[in-house]
This record gives C-alpha cells, structure tokens and sequence, in this order.
C-alpha cells in the first residue's frame, strides 16, 4: 500500500444530554502507526488488539493511564487540529458535515490534495466526494491507529465545551515530579487542557514580527473550528466563546 504523503483522521464525541457531537480531526504530515503502536506495547498492550480509547475507565489504571499520557503526546508532537461542533440532530448525515468540514480546513489551511482522510466507524459517508479527498469510512481504529488520536482531541475538545455549557470542572493534582510551571498545585482540569491543546490547532495565520502587546489571540473559526448553523442558541454561544480565539502568547 502506498504511504500517503499526509493525512486526517475524524472521530466524534457524542453529548446527547447537551444537544451536540464535537467531530475531532487529527492531521498528520507523516503516517503516525509506529508511534502508535510502539505507545500501546510501552503500555503492556498489544498493538492491533488493544488500543486507546478515550471513554475506558482510566481510575485504577495505571497501564490505560500511561497510553493516554503518550497518546497525549502523540497528539501535541505530530498533529494539527480541527474541530466541528454538530448539533445532534445532525447525527444520521454527520458525514456529510465532515466531509463539508475536510474541505474547508484543506482550503483555508492551503493543505495538499488529495487528502488522504480516515474516518472512524458508526459515522455513514456519502460515496459523493469531493476530488481533493480520498476518504476511507467505518474504519476500525485498531487497524487504522490515527484515529486514536482524533478520539483523543474529539473526547477532550468536547470536555471543554461542555464545561462552558455547565460551568462545573473537575480539579485535578499535578504531579510534584513533572517538569511544569504548576506541578504539585491542583488546576482545573478544562483550565490545563486548554492550555495544553491551543498551540495545535489550524489557526489564521500572522506576522509575528508585527504583534505588538499582548495582542497574541489568534482565530481559530474558520481554520480549525467549524459550528454547525443547527445548534441551538445556547450552544453555539458557548462554542464560540471556547473556540473562537487561542491565545497564544505566555500564561506562566
């Protein structure tokens, strides 16, 4: 099988209660199987049988613990991210959204063609596509490990809506042995994901030389966040406001 010279994978996180799916996109320059595969042996899994997925029960697990850390990794080592925010009604055609969504990060991102794009299973795609992609649906995520990864940006981009859509987050305790600003203090988690997640994503691109201040918010609508016009009001608001910008200038 040939390598494709770059490629997307898609998964969705389902939130039923809160009326969306967060679509997870997860675009890599290089095919990312060794990486992944070499993270679930490390783990004490085994490749093709075992795989990471965002819903098991990671409490009590050291080893599920210790894949999501690489998974993690992974995904801040080798990806750049999209997100499309669906109502759920949407559901039954969400193919046809990511497909809609795939060209629009190909085109506002200035991205190759053909894309090579892997879709996760459950999600039914349309056979009419676009010439600019090659898509391959209801894949299994075993066998096809990049979609892994857009499980992990699908699960927690989803965390971090519905913590705006809720205004509750969990706390969480550093580790006092991690080389971080805030290790041994307990954060919000939604506040350390964000944090961790918005220098990946596709984002407009500027002139670095000509920021003055702290004028560092860079727009990801558009680039790398995408909201379905179906949601409601209040979830679009709350998706705006997470998602509209990242700052990405110093925190610490």
């Amino acid at each position: 099988m040939k390598v494709p010279v770059s490629m997307i994978f898609v998964d969705e996180s389902i939130q039923q209660e809160l009326g969306y799916i967060c679509v997870g996109f997860a675009y890599c320059s290089e095919l990312p199987d060794v990486f992944i595969n070499q993270a679930i042996a490390q783990a004490g899994l085994v490749p093709g049988v075992d795989e990471y997925k965002s819903g098991y029960r990671m409490a009590g697990s050291t080893t599920r613990k210790a894949l999501r850390d690489s998974i993690s990794d992974l995904v801040f080592e080798k990806c750049k991210l999209g997100i499309y925010i669906a109502a759920i009604e949407e559901r039954p055609v969400l193919g046809n959204a990511i497909v809609d969504t795939v060209t629009r990060i190909i085109d506002a991102n200035n991205l190759v063609t053909p894309q090579e794009v892997f879709v996760d299973g459950g999600i039914a795609v349309s056979s009419q596509l676009p010439g600019h992609m090659r898509l391959t649906s209801n894949c299994d995520s075993r066998k096809v490990p990049g979609i892994q990864l857009a499980d992990f940006v699908a699960y927690h981009c989803s965390y971090l809506l519905k913590c705006a859509l809720t205004g509750t987050s969990k706390k969480i305790l550093m580790s006092e042995h991690e080389s971080h600003p805030v290790a041994g203090q307990e954060v919000e988690l939604d506040w350390i994901l964000r944090t961790n997640f918005r220098r990946h994503f596709f984002v407009e691109v500027r002139n670095i030389e000509e920021i003055k201040g702290d004028d560092w918010f860079f727009k990801l609508a558009g680039y790398g966040a995408f909201f379905s016009p179906q949601l409601s009001e209040t979830v679009r608001q709350a998706a705006e406001t997470t998602f509209d910008s990242m700052y990405l200038g110093c925190v610490w």
